[in-house]
């Protein structure tokens, strides 16, 4: 009886939600106000349970000394939600955000920019190469395309005459070849994002199919 009770509930929250195609509506801003209430009752439970409990009751008991600055900061940071009082938490904020600019930069730096340089280096070893039926021009291929979507972010290159004007021109052309790369990529990314939509509305059809039987049939037997 439970389990029915479920799926015609979450039936009923996706039609809810699905009501937006129509426009705005009150039913959908009931569905959104729940989910969203939903969210942050969860989320409330979650930082009451593995924060505050296991993390600094736990670690007070055992290690007070780790728990103070973490704390520390987490209490100026309630500061903010008073105007007055606002500017006491802005060490907190100021923290958070140099940890999450450097975390940020770290994870570009180490995991996407250096990758790529070592796959560009590789893409032309004699190892890949041997490896490929195609191999140098998939090595090439690699190389072209890292080095033209690098150049196509040169915004700056000025009309010159002579060498410098001929260099401005080979990069004009080159940054023109990389937004064309730049083109192909974000149309594969886009094409997937729009399947993976799909996907999920064909889901979600099916799952209003099986609700359908599952109560027929718990109504019919």
């Amino acid at each position: 009886m439970l389990d029915i009770v479920g799926l015609v509930l979450g039936a009923v929250l996706a039609l809810l939600i699905f009501s937006y195609l129509l426009g705005d509506n009150p039913l959908y801003r009931l569905a959104l106000h729940l989910f969203v209430g939903a969210l942050v009752g969860y989320s409330f439970g979650i930082i009451l349970r593995d924060v505050l409990i296991d993390m600094v009751l736990a670690q007070w008991l055992t290690n007070p000394v780790a728990v103070v600055a973490p704390l520390v900061l987490g209490l100026l940071l309630l500061f903010k939600g008073f105007p007055r009082q606002a500017y006491v938490g802005n060490f907190s904020v100021a923290y958070l955000v140099g940890v999450g600019m450097a975390v940020a930069l770290s994870g570009a730096l180490l995991g996407t920019l250096v990758p790529q340089i070592g796959a560009t280096g590789r893409a032309l070893s004699l190892a890949s190469l041997a490896s490929f039926r195609a191999g140098l021009l998939d090595g090439l291929l690699i190389v072209a395309g890292t080095v033209c979507t690098l150049m196509a972010f040169t915004f700056s290159v000025r009309k010159r005459r002579g060498l410098a004007g001929a260099w401005a021109q080979i990069v004009d052309v080159v940054a023109r070849v990389g937004r064309v790369f730049l083109i192909f990529t974000f149309g594969v990314a886009f094409g997937g994002a729009l399947t993976a939509a799909l996907s999920i509305f064909i889901g979600r059809i099916q799952y209003f199919i099986d609700v359908y039987f599952r109560v027929a049939g718990f109504l019919g037997g």
